[in-house]
């Protein structure tokens, strides 16, 4: 490496240059250029860095806006739970019993507002019972029907007397109360001919009709398929003369067209098989798509004859593929025999009615708490159930059961027994069989009703369960919707858009004896009682009370 005259170093490979002042000289406008350049990156840089603190200032702002909205709406919500508005007046005992009751009924029933349990002032809880009497009449019809099967060889043993239906022993299905059981009469089976058939074994084929050839699904039974190239048109795009039309046009226009094209020929393809294989009237394709988009010129398809090639199947048919051209098939009725082994069956169906009747409650003042129609499709606790056949009009009460409801369930099983099975006395049709009474069974269950008062909300309801622990159904004329939450939530928001003083909320108080009392002496107590300590701070605007939260 050397050095030049003006100490300079040169790199090892270099030529070396003409002129040394040439390296020394720098024009003045390429120093003003490089300094440009600086000025307008560092300006950049500052205006990149202040853009992204405002951007950061900016989100910064608007996430606590939204932390503070969302803050609110959620303060919002908690205020709008129905809190309990006074403590109940019952015991502690009752009380649990009460919100269990409204614990199963919110499982149950979606209407309700889901924290009844846990928000409701109960003040009453009353228990009564009733007898409810059921008797089950079990009925048997039987009729004489006749059945087939194919012939398996085996000659039947020769044909005896048809007995009436009721004599042949048949045996007992205490398990059935609905339904139809089929059973094979002895020495009723004979060999025949087989009618479907006429005896010969076999049957015209369903598929074809006989013909042993099904029209070909490909072509319809033409022979011939159009040309998937040309579309049935003959005649295909000259390929040198589309590509001397788009020579001189853009890459992205030709593109474009191409795109075109591609879209064409894919939805003349659909109409084409819409119009020939489903029969959509459409018009054919070669009358709407364009052969030659670019140029315009066409020459000879080389893949079909006028537009059509021909089928695979040569004549426009398809063996069957069922009866694989013989016509016909195995009869299903005789197995192809052409025999088969008539019998007689004994048809029995079975089905159940049942008599209810509710007795009044033992409490009085129970009478109007539900309609009788949830007393009868009410699950009570069942006390006691036998046959009917085996009392007698002074039979004893058995334990558990009152001796007036134990007579009075007597006098309706006799009563109930014979409007059932009046109807059988008459002879009914030959059709319709014979149906006679196989077991009656009487049943007595006692059906527990619990009627609970509560306010919710600072509005009293009520509701009754009717029915054993675990399988109550519920009955109230009023209740708490589940979506009263929510109505009073979007109202509070309303009022705070608008500016609006929220309403007083009316407030109701019911005394240790379960009745009502004004509404003053209430709102006095319930003010006293959400007064806050003195050493305690009391709370802001934005923030409930604890009676609130309470």
């Amino acid at each position: 490496m050397g050095d030049n005259e003006n100490g300079r170093e040169h790199a090892p490979g270099a030529e070396r240059p003409r002129d040394a002042d040439a390296y020394e000289s720098v024009p003045a406008h390429d120093v003003t250029t490089h300094e440009a350049h600086d000025d307008l990156s560092d300006d950049l840089e500052r205006q990149a860095r202040e853009t992204m603190r405002v951007i950061r200032d900016t989100v910064g702002e608007l996430g606590t806006r939204v932390r503070q909205a969302i803050e609110y709406a959620s303060n919002s919500w908690e205020e709008t739970l129905p809190v309990a508005t006074a403590p109940g007046t019952v015991p502690g005992a009752d009380d649990a019993h009460a919100r269990a009751l409204a614990r199963r009924w919110v499982a149950i029933d979606f209407l309700v507002d889901p924290e009844l349990a846990e928000a409701m002032s109960v003040h009453a809880v009353r228990g009564a019972s009733v007898w409810k009497i059921s008797l089950r009449e079990r009925g048997e019809t039987r009729t004489l029907s006749e059945s087939s099967e194919s012939y398996k060889g085996v000659t039947p043993p020769p044909l005896g007397p048809i007995l009436p239906l009721w004599e042949y022993s048949s045996p007992a299905l205490p398990d059935i109360e609905s339904g139809e059981r089929r059973e094979r009469l002895p020495q009723t089976t004979a060999l025949g001919a087989c009618l479907k058939c006429n005896g010969s074994g076999h049957r015209s084929c369903a598929t074809c009709e006989g013909k042993g050839f099904v029209q070909c699904p490909v072509c319809h039974g033409r022979s011939r398929t159009p040309c998937r190239r040309c579309r049935g048109r003959g005649r295909i795009a000259d390929p040198a003369a589309e590509r001397r039309a788009r020579s001189a046009r853009s890459y992205l226009q030709v593109q474009a067209e191409r795109f075109a094209a591609d879209a064409g020929d894919k939805l003349a393809d659909l109409a084409e098989r819409l119009r020939q294989d489903y029969g959509v009237p459409l018009p054919p394709s070669a009358q709407w798509a364009p052969v030659a988009p670019a140029s315009g010129e066409t020459i000879p398809c080389p893949d079909c004859v006028n537009g059509t090639v021909a089928c695979s199947c040569g004549n426009g048919k398809r063996v069957c593929e069922q009866c694989h051209g013989t016509g016909a098939q195995t009869c299903d009725a005789c197995a192809g025999s052409g025999r088969v082994v008539r019998f007689k069956e004994l048809v029995r169906r079975f089905d159940t009615h049942i008599s209810q009747r509710v007795l009044p409650a033992d409490d009085p003042a129970a009478a109007g708490w539900v309609p009788d129609d949830m007393l009868r499709r009410g699950s009570g606790e069942q006390v006691w159930e036998g046959p009917f056949e085996t009392l007698a009009v002074d039979s004893p009460a058995p334990g558990g059961v009152p001796a007036d409801v134990w007579s009075t369930a007597l006098r309706f099983a006799q009563g109930s027994g014979r409007a059932l099975s009046a109807p059988v006395s008459a002879p009914p049709p030959a059709s319709d069989g014979e149906r006679r009474v196989i077991s009656r069974r009487l049943r007595l269950s006692r059906l527990p009703l619990t009627q609970v008062d509560y306010v919710f909300a600072g509005k009293p309801y009520s509701f009754v369960a009717v029915g054993r622990a675990g399988a109550e159904r519920f009955w109230a004329q009023s209740f708490p919707p589940r979506w009263g939450r929510v109505s009073r939530f979007l109202k509070a928001l309303a009022r705070d858009l608008s500016s609006e003083q929220p309403p007083e909320r009316q407030r109701i108080t019911i005394t240790p004896q379960g009745a009502l009392s004004s509404l003053d002496e209430f709102r006095a107590r319930r003010e006293h009682t959400s007064e806050p300590p003195s050493a305690e701070r009391p709370p802001t605007s934005g923030e409930p009370s604890d009676g609130e939260r309470d």
